[in-house]
């Protein structure tokens, strides 16, 4: 008897073995022609049924005999059109769908894995390696080794205290900072730097500023009115502190995709959600709503494979991935995840909605005040708008003095034409009111002052929700997940339950050990943080358009050793930060650059530039004006009139000012991000618009750069200022780029000065036009 229960189960598994491979050999080379979007003749291979069903020209599929099946008759190259048309399938492929046939043509289960040779699909095994940042080192040196490169020496301590304080702070180090590395002597001191600097809430805005451009973050919506979405700041502040608390990133993961389920009465879980509310969304488009509703549930399906799993899911929307082992109906089962998702508004404290009562107060009087300044201003505008259109023909003024609903189209194009010359400003209002009419402004003004003292942002969030868990009987697509990571169906919720429970199913299997992709594309994020380029060069793809990565074996260890860290991003950085291969100087040995122009290798550190917020954070800095004020709403510099061009809308409404002259000088993490709308300055930087996930910044070299950099108001300003706060061109020197002027350099500066003090009006200018040089200076724009 148990001879025969194995012999059972040995030819059930041999046949699900034979199902995964014939069905493989379809999934790849069919289903781009034949799948659920392209269906050339009518014939559909992605389910058994669309098989047996066939085409045009009968049924594919003959079960249990494989010579009589037009598919397998057509792969072989039996009868005419052979197929595929590029060319015969290998000996294997035509005998795995032979022998697929033959079994019966079992279809594979949805809720099994797809099997997959490609290593990203499969979970890492861990390999064997020494303990600590030794084995980091080990797999490293046996990759230079058998491409005959060799290492660099490592960086003076000079250069690796910047190193550290631009990689984790994004700032340069002050010279007391490097003074005091310089004089610690003892074995680990570089681990003790880590160590400080991981603990500061610098940390949090550099990392931070990563994940947003993973994101997409924006404070405002984009599209045509790019509207403002006022608590998207919140979020921006989850982030920062989530990283300076080193939440472990599994709870990160779940808490944006399903903390309201998980933690309702969590407030930075609720809060994590706006994950789903801070991306371009179309929510004001209005007589569009299920267009909107469809391109939100694609943006959440997109994004979340991209930044979590480094899948481009998107890319089977519209049919099946052309390259990578996920069809269309595995987005469709995503996307059903999301299905239920509605927006939604979280209260942070228990008597947020008193906040609500105030709210509702406070606008009746604003009603009341609004229709009283209307009264006032009416017969002055009035007045002011007849004196501007004195001498046009009557029926000018006529148009404009009939009411906007009753004008006929004539009269619109009037309004139309001479709008501009008729348009009456406040100033000129408030100009012609008589004494009376004044005072009468002035008690509405300070009525209006009194409503707003003390008024902030109320204790709201906006996150996300679901609707009612109810599941229809006509939906044809149950919600699941990629079958080649594993696959798998979400169960229904319990009767009684107050929300699907589908993103919490998402967010759990997403953040589990098991998932072969979700460690690996974090270490590997991680990885590019600190080197430049991730060991997989698509940090966002893991897919076979990817490639194979740098170093396997340490991406696996890496993804291991994240887990049994307790997926500790900061552990993961003091691990890559001890390496010898962190620590190599950027200038490489003779031949590397020739045999590894990419320092694919690693054998030295490669250079990079400062990003757009790192460039004007460091000239703050280093002019003493850097406002290091943690989180709240967004800070609005202000811009030149020609760096506003292009602007949508009324500058005064698209670009706010900030009153407080403190916030101009706000870390560039806490500046207003609009969509439709990058500073000058760090667009010319290669920041990222917010549109779509940014997992790697480009660093393009051009033109306006430089022009930026020497002739804005903002660098003029700030070299005065720089100038000022350091006119010993020494200090100078140690503010801007962490260390003494040589001799030579000395010499140039004292004749610069000179020269300088004899074409300028004083030594104060000559002093600045210093400073504005060396804010210009290469040594000060990138890091070694």
């Amino acid at each position: 008897m148990r001879s025969i229960r194995a012999l059972t189960l040995l030819a059930a598994t041999l046949g699900s073995a034979v199902a995964h491979d014939g069905y493989r050999v379809i999934e790849s080379r069919c289903l781009q022609c034949h799948g659920e979007a392209v269906a050339l003749s009518g014939l559909k291979l992605n389910s058994r049924e669309g098989a047996l069903r066939g085409g045009s020209r009968g049924a594919a599929v003959t079960p249990g005999d494989a010579r009589a099946s037009l598919l397998w008759q057509l792969l072989n190259h039996a009868q005419a059109p052979a197929m595929p048309p590029t060319g015969r399938l290998a000996d294997g492929e035509i005998a795995a769908v032979r022998d697929w046939i033959d079994s019966g043509f079992a279809w594979p289960s949805e809720t099994k894995a797809v099997r997959s040779e490609w290593w990203a699909f499969r979970k890492p095994d861990r390999p064997p390696a020494p303990p600590g940042d030794a084995a980091v080192d080990a797999f490293l040196d046996r990759a230079m080794r058998a491409k005959g490169l060799h290492p660099a020496p490592e960086a003076d301590r000079r250069t690796l205290v910047r190193r550290a304080y631009r990689n984790l702070h994004g700032l340069p180090p002050t010279p007391e900072q490097v003074d005091a590395f310089l004089r610690d002597d003892s074995p680990d001191a570089w681990a003790k730097l880590i160590d400080a600097l991981l603990e500061s809430p610098r940390y949090g805005e550099k990392w931070g500023r990563f994940w947003l451009d993973l994101v997409r973050y924006g404070d405002t919506a984009g599209f045509e009115t790019d509207p403002y979405h006022l608590d998207a700041w919140r979020y921006r502040d989850y982030v920062i502190k989530s990283a300076n608390e080193d939440k472990p990133y599994d709870r990160f993961i779940r808490e944006q995709l399903a903390g309201d389920e998980m933690w309702p009465g969590d407030a930075a879980a609720v809060t994590a959600t706006g994950y789903f509310r801070v991306g371009p969304h179309r929510d004001l488009q209005v007589k569009v709503e299920e267009q909107n509703r469809i391109e939100k549930l694609s943006d959440y399906v997109e994004t979340t494979s991209g930044v979590f799993l480094g899948l481009t899911l998107g890319c089977a929307r519209c049919h099946d991935h052309k390259f990578d082992p996920l069809p269309q109906r595995d987005f469709l089962r995503m996307q059903a995840i999301f299905e239920p998702a509605v927006n939604r508004r979280h209260m942070l404290q228990p008597l947020a909605l008193l906040s609500d009562v105030s709210y509702t107060k406070r606008e009746f009087k604003l009603w009341q005040i609004g229709a009283q300044v209307a009264s006032l201003y009416a017969p002055y505008e009035k007045q002011l708008r007849r004196q501007k259109l004195a001498g046009l023909p009557d029926s000018v003024l006529k148009a404009f003095e009939t009411p906007q609903d009753q004008r006929s189209a004539e009269q619109q194009a009037l309004v139309t034409e001479y709008n501009r010359q008729a348009r009456v400003a406040e100033d000129e209002i408030r100009e012609a009111l008589s004494a009376e009419d004044r005072e009468t402004l002035d008690a509405v003004e300070k009525r209006l002052v009194t409503i707003f003292r003390g008024y902030g942002p109320p204790p709201f969030v906006d996150g996300i929700g679901d609707a009612a868990p109810v599941w229809r009987v006509k939906d044809q697509i149950r919600p699941g997940f990629p079958a080649v990571v594993g696959g798998g169906d979400v169960p229904d919720a319990p009767e009684g339950a107050k929300s699907t429970g589908r993103r919490t199913a998402l967010a759990n299997w997403i953040a589990s050990p098991e998932n072969p992709l979700t460690a690996r594309v974090m270490v590997n994020r991680i990885w590019q943080f600190h080197f430049g380029r991730g060991l997989v060069p698509t940090a966002s793809d893991f897919g076979v358009r990817s490639g194979r990565p740098s170093h396997p074996e340490l991406l696996d260890w890496l993804a291991t050793e994240f887990v049994r860290q307790g997926w500790s991003v900061k552990a993961m950085h003091r691990l890559i930060m001890n390496t010898a291969a962190y620590r190599r100087s950027a200038a490489p040995v003779a031949k590397s650059r020739e045999a590894d122009p990419d320092n694919v290798f690693l054998s030295h550190m490669s250079r990079r530039r400062l990003t757009a917020e790192e460039i004007r954070d460091s000239v703050l800095y280093a002019a003493g004006e850097l406002n290091l004020k943690i989180g709240g709403p967004p800070a609005v510099p202000p811009l030149d009139e020609e760096e506003l061009y292009g602007i949508i809308g009324n500058v005064g409404d698209a670009w706010p000012v900030s009153p407080d002259p403190a916030q101009h000088n706000r870390r560039g993490i806490y500046l207003l991000a609009r969509r439709t709308f990058v500073q000058p300055m760090f667009a010319v930087f290669d920041q990222p618009d917010g549109v779509g996930s940014c997992p790697r910044r480009n660093e393009s070299t051009t033109a306006p750069q430089s022009l930026t950099l020497l002739n804005s108001r903002f660098t003029v300003d700030q070299a005065r200022k720089l100038a000022a706060a350091a006119p010993d061109p020494a200090a100078m020197w140690r503010r801007v780029l962490g260390r003494e002027p040589t001799r030579q350099e000395d010499e140039w500066v004292r004749a610069f000065l000179a020269a300088q003090a004899a074409n300028q009006s004083s030594e104060e200018d000559a002093r600045a036009e210093l400073a504005r040089a060396l804010l210009n200076l290469n040594e000060f724009l990138y890091v070694d």
